[in-house]
């Protein structure tokens, strides 16, 4: 996103995705943005992103605040917001980079690696991943364990990265999966422009709510896309006008959803 947010912001690029801790922080010019860009706006919230530490199946821990004064991958410089996601989640546990043996490595595939040869008695990585799937059959099963997902520990998961928060992912749903566990999560959000027009953005929703089955069935990825996760009242950024017209034509916006977009473009 750092790449092609400022030609976004000068009207150069027309539409992008983003998570939503991308969208806040780089609306509000915090973190790893140095300037705040405003002129994105959300078209529809897609699907989420889901990312936590996993361990052997038959590692004795079982929760992220087991990790302390344990060799966690560390750095990322490939990815510097994996960096702030992972930390994230130690925050979620009264935890910090100080409270375990840091492990640097380059990016999510180095961290994984270092995680099956040993080096690492946890990984990070976004479930559902080739890599963890990867770990869970070279190793003979791999399992997530658990954010906090109190109040306080979603409070201080977002405070460190604003958009994130923790979601809770049903046994089964995927690899390591085995049992319900909360995970730190990222919406996503296709996003345009302002300066796109209000009939641009229209017209890209009605498809997107209109052949939802028929993407879902084209890429499988798309099929959380789902037309109930498109207005959202947890949103972190403003709404495109021509979004908003569909949205209301179709019952799905409220006063809420008003306020909320009101509250936004104040920010």
């Amino acid at each position: 996103p750092p790449a092609w947010l400022p030609s976004m912001d000068q009207g150069q690029t027309d539409m992008g995705v983003l998570t939503s801790a991308d969208a806040v922080t780089s609306y509000k010019g915090i973190v790893h943005y140095k300037k705040p860009f405003k002129n994105t706006r959300i078209i529809v919230v897609g699907g989420a992103i889901q990312l936590g530490f996993y361990v052997r199946k038959d590692s004795p821990f079982k929760t992220t605040a087991d990790l302390k004064g344990k060799r966690i991958p560390t750095d990322f410089p490939g990815i510097p917001i994996v960096m702030l996601s992972s930390t994230a989640a130690l925050a979620s546990a009264g935890l910090s980079y100080k409270d375990i043996v840091k492990v640097p490595v380059s990016d999510l595939q180095a961290g994984n690696q270092a995680f099956m040869e040993g080096r690492t008695d946890a990984g990070w990585h976004a479930l559902r991943s080739p890599a963890v799937e990867e770990a869970n059959a070279r190793l003979g099963g791999v399992r997530w364990i658990p954010v906090n997902d109190s109040p306080e520990g979603a409070k201080k998961m977002s405070e460190v990265y604003p958009g994130s928060y923790p979601a809770v992912i049903k046994a089964g749903a995927a690899a390591g999966v085995v049992n319900d566990v909360a995970l730190l999560s990222n919406d996503i959000y296709l996003v345009g422009g302002k300066d796109l027009s209000n009939d641009a953005a229209y017209a890209v929703v009605k498809a997107l709510w209109e052949n939802n089955k028929d993407l879902a069935a084209a890429y499988s990825a798309l099929a959380a896309w789902r037309p109930a996760r498109m207005v959202s009242k947890s949103a972190f950024i403003p709404y495109h006008p021509g979004a908003i017209r569909f949205f209301k034509e179709k019952g799905v916006w409220d006063k809420n959803m008003d306020e909320l977009q009101a509250k936004l473009l104040a920010q």
